[in-house]
């Protein structure tokens, strides 16, 4: 009686978990069309031509060659001759960055922001297929450094008010569109942090910031048939920790043990066994929902009743680097240094450990963590340097379900939903000028067009370029 009893109950619970999520779901049967909003021409060859400035920044502004960013400045300027009526001009903001303003004819909104950067990062030119700084199109791509991080971003955005001034179309609120030039650079000093400054040194606050990001794709999730496009709310952290040992140095030939480097190992492999406790965070609790809602059955299940499934989801997504990233904060040795001679026992070894932080853990937390882990006096662990997690945007707010509709309507086969940036970008610089600041590019890729971002043979489709200035044209016009 009682075996029957549990089936009964095990039965009903069953039913019930499958009506909830049944009722949960969304069903979108209505086709969303794309956007028909014409758009300049020749973006292609002016993307093409802006990928042969070879914009490379570095963390010391004295080792760039800003007469590259001269050129391409130029090159805008004479692209796109109305865009440049509108830019503004100021010592701040400095030479060799970009600010345009648009002006609405309603203006029942704070105005908003569109941003890029125009710098990008060195290439090694015998690893290409074609040269990096060429800009060469065939086969239905374009190539280049740049070409997809992210000059595609800066033409499509210009050529899209080009167009919009040409034609006289009116836009309703004010738009502010920002390019820095040292966003690739780990100083960042020149670029988004000057401009920010102009900004707030004019009072401006903004109804939302819209800068590079996640893309549309269909690998993000294994097994996961639908396309996702993913809009950063959010970035984690990112803190370099040094840890270093010393021992009594030697000759090889009459080596003592333990060895500062063997210490040290000992340290980086224990760190490398024992991952951080995963965490669902808010905006990755809001990821899986959406994608529950709209996504096969099966999934819905998982997703959609996080209550019972969010064990076995941090158990699965552990097993997965990119998911793994999203659900912890990583911590991954990637410099070790000792002796630079191989009979020679270091009196000193060190290693750089970078962390990458989920919202909520501070340097405090991960040097605290890291501390017990390694469990040695002989380690000393020693923060470098530290940028805090991001501020995290609503995903449920106005600028968030307008840019879910403009994304479905140029990709009307994906679900939108919002996601945790692993890396960092130009975003963060202007979140004290905003509540609402997204991430995300207007692209459709594939996991091995993405890798190929600041690695050999970058590329943008062609027919990206046009999905482009579609879905900015329509956030333009419409927003």
């Amino acid at each position: 009686m009682l075996f029957l009893l549990l089936s009964i109950f095990l039965l009903l619970f069953l039913v019930a978990l499958v009506c909830r999520t049944a009722i949960l779901r969304i069903h979108t049967n209505m086709a969303i069309m794309p956007s028909h909003v014409q758009t300049g021409t020749e973006a292609e060859a002016i993307l093409s031509k802006a990928v042969a400035c070879r914009t490379v920044s570095h963390a010391e502004p004295d080792q760039t060659d800003w007469d590259e960013f001269s050129h391409l400045i130029a090159l805008l300027e004479k692209s796109f001759p109305l865009c440049n009526n509108q830019r503004i001009i100021n010592e701040t903001i400095g030479p060799y960055n970009l600010v345009y303003c648009f002006k609405g004819v309603e203006n029942d909104r704070e105005p908003a922001l569109l941003t890029a950067h125009l710098d990008v990062v060195g290439a090694t030119e015998h690893e290409w297929t074609y040269p990096p700084f060429e800009g060469h199109i065939g086969n239905g791509y374009l190539y280049g450094r740049g070409s997809f991080d992210c000059k595609l971003q800066v033409i499509s955005i210009l050529a899209t008010f080009e167009h919009i001034l040409k034609t006289k179309k009116p836009v309703k609120n004010t738009w502010y569109v920002a390019f820095g030039c040292d966003e690739e650079s780990n100083s960042s000093k020149e670029g988004a942090v000057r401009i920010a400054q102009y900004f707030q040194s004019k009072g401006l606050h903004f109804s939302f910031v819209l800068d590079e990001g996640g893309v549309v794709s269909q690998e993000y999730i294994k097994g996961f048939a639908q396309s996702i496009a993913v809009v950063g709310v959010a970035e984690k952290g990112y803190l370099d920790l040094e840890l270093s040992v010393e021992r009594n140095a030697g000759h090889s030939s009459t080596p003592t043990f333990p060895t500062a480097l063997g210490t040290l190992s000992q340290a980086v492999s224990r760190l490398e066994r024992k991952q951080m406790p995963a965490r669902l965070t808010p905006s990755v609790k809001q990821m899986l929902t959406n994608l529950g809602k709209e996504g096969p059955f099966a999934y819905s299940l998982l997703f959609l009743n996080l209550w019972l499934t969010a064990g076995l989801l941090k158990l699965v997504f552990s097993k997965q680097a990119t998911l793994n990233a999203v659900i912890r904060s990583t911590i991954v040795p990637t410099v070790i240094s000792a002796s630079d001679k191989s009979n020679v026992i270091a009196k000193k070894a060190t290693a750089i450990v970078n962390c990458r932080l989920l919202p909520g853990d501070t340097q405090e937390t991960i040097v605290s963590w890291v501390t017990r882990t390694i469990a040695s006096d002989s380690v000393m662990v020693t923060p470098l340097h530290c940028t805090p997690p991001s501020h995290i945007s609503k995903a449920d707010g106005d600028a968030f379900r307008f840019l879910s509709e403009t994304i479905k309507r140029t990709f009307p086969e994906s679900i939108v939903t919002p996601y945790l940036m692993m890396g960092a970008t130009d975003a963060r610089k202007y979140q004290d000028l905003s509540d609402a600041i997204y991430r995300f590019t207007p692209a459709r890729m594939n996991r091995s067009e993405v890798d190929r971002m600041h690695a050999p043979d970058e590329r943008i489709s062609l027919e990206n370029i046009t999905l482009a200035q579609q879905f900015y044209a329509h956030v333009i016009t419409n927003w």
